[in-house]
């Protein structure tokens, strides 16, 4: 498969297993900025609330793909619309930051089509950023196994069961959607108004509940 050009692949940043600290690549400053503050300040939260328990609730989370209506962040990055992958991770001398794979969309998906391209291509990246986690990925190959990723196909008009992902179609402004897949296979998602904080934070890391709202 050719590879795509660097604007439309998906950027990262996090910790990567073969890395000895945080690195990035493609994603927008301001959108690292955010992403960042959110991830560290609900960790050290979490911590604080279950010392004993944090760290095996974090290594026990799946995956989780995730969609942001403009609004689901703060400002700047919530500016635009976020797809990507979010999962557990640590680096080469074991400090434990999560992984995520990023794409500032052009629009949400508005159509069934439209809704099974993007989900189709997230579950490529969910499969990509397992793969990234072996010890042997360097940041090169996650580079290179992601431009020949590329970003979502056009929509697809043979896909119309919207119910696979239950509200991504109809995002409203300031909403995001979290989704998994459970132990038979199925995606499960979850709808709710801005980005998980406090207890809530704690479950879509945790593997204990899923996010307020649709389930």
């Amino acid at each position: 498969m050719a590879a795509h050009d660097g604007a439309s692949a998906a950027g990262w940043y996090g910790k990567l297993p073969s890395l000895g600290d945080f690195a990035s690549r493609r994603l927008d400053p301001g959108f690292i900025e955010t992403w960042d503050l959110w991830l560290a300040e609900g960790l050290a939260a979490w911590r604080g609330r279950e010392p004993a328990t944090w760290l095996e609730r974090y290594l026990a989370s799946p995956s989780w793909r995730f969609v942001l209506a403009p609004s689901a962040l703060p400002l700047p990055a919530g500016s635009g619309c976020w797809a990507g992958v979010l999962m557990p991770s640590v680096d080469r001398v074991g400090r434990y930051f999560p992984l995520t794979l990023a794409l500032r969309l052009p629009a949400l998906p508005a159509t069934p089509g439209a809704v099974g391209a993007l989900l189709s291509w997230l579950q490529r990246l969910n499969d990509l950023a397992l793969d990234a986690l072996d010890e042997d990925w360097t940041a090169e190959r996650l580079e290179t196994e992601l431009l020949r990723l590329g970003g979502p196909a056009p929509a697809t008009p043979e896909w119309t069961d919207p119910a696979h992902a239950p509200g991504l179609g109809r995002l409203a402004p300031g909403q995001a959607c979290w989704m998994h897949g459970d132990a038979h296979g199925a995606l499960r998602a979850h709808t709710r108004e801005g980005m998980p904080r406090g207890t809530d934070f704690d479950a879509l890391l945790g593997a204990r509940v899923p996010p307020a709202g649709e389930g």
